[in-house]
């Protein structure tokens, strides 16, 4: 019998669950109802794909019901609520197209190590403000990226109008790639500099070092959906680190040194 599947709404939930399906997909036959459909390319012939509902879902994978829960992560919650409890690995098995951004990324890094930078832009994608807290002091993000920028070929990506204007971007593909094309690019990137959003789960699918920059408003939110929000309940990977924009500098600079020595390391 086929199962339906689905978790949130997202880029980052369809990475999440791409990579329960990825654990499933040997066991039963799964039909993925998802608004990212180029994300499951690597289970092409072996899922069904269905558009995203909420209705006649046999298996939840999601993590809302477990925010308050201590111990576990963002996607370990996912797991869990899919009724799933052994390890599974968050990784996606991704074969990059030719040409593309991604070739353009590679022709001008020539050699240079690519990190990718996050378009600042709402929150969730909200047009209501609702998440405004989650937006870091981007000026902590423009003083990274001018300490890697000499090292590394930075490379911008994301869509929509930006909330802050980055300086010292080398290559900027805001609303210049399509989803397979971003992950395309992600699967060349040897480091991701962002926030707390699709861009954690898109790090840790492809394994990469990322320093995400955390907001001081976070942890004074007005409502506990936001302040649950934390570093410990949403990365995954030990390759994930984190900074908040109101640590000294000298701290911010130590995370960045050890992000740096991470991105320099064979892939």
């Amino acid at each position: 019998m086929t199962r339906s599947i689905r978790a949130g709404m997202g880029l980052g939930d369809a990475l999440y669950l791409q990579a329960i399906v990825r654990h499933l997909v040997d066991h039963q036959a799964l039909r993925v109802c998802t608004a990212y459909p180029d994300v499951f390319r690597p289970h092409q012939g072996r899922i069904e794909l269905a558009p995203f509902t909420r209705q006649g879902i046999n298996i939840l994978a999601h993590y809302t019901t477990r925010k308050s829960v201590v111990g576990t992560d963002q996607f370990e919650d996912c797991c869990i609520t899919a009724g799933i409890h052994e390890p599974v690995d968050l990784v996606i098995d991704w074969q990059r197209e030719e040409g593309g951004p991604a070739a353009e990324v590679q022709r001008i890094a020539a050699g240079r190590r690519v990190v990718l930078v996050q378009l600042p832009r709402s929150p969730m994608g909200r047009k209501d403000g609702f998440g405004h807290e989650l937006l870091p002091d981007c000026r902590v993000i423009q003083r990274l990226i001018d300490r890697v920028k000499g090292e590394c070929l930075v490379v911008q990506v994301g869509a929509g109008a930006p909330l802050f204007k980055f300086s010292g971007i080398e290559v900027d593909l805001r609303d210049r790639t399509t989803v397979p094309q971003l992950l395309d690019v992600a699967s060349i990137a040897a480091g991701f500099l962002g926030y707390v959003s699709f861009f954690v789960p898109l790090a840790e699918s492809f394994k990469r070092p990322a320093l995400l920059v955390w907001s001081k408003l976070q942890r004074r939110a007005n409502t506990a959906f936001i302040r649950q929000i934390t570093p410990q309940k949403i990365l995954h990977r030990e390759s994930s680190k984190h900074v908040v924009d109101d640590w000294t500098e000298d701290r911010i600079a130590l995370a960045l040194a050890d992000f740096l020595a991470a991105v320099r390391l064979p892939k």
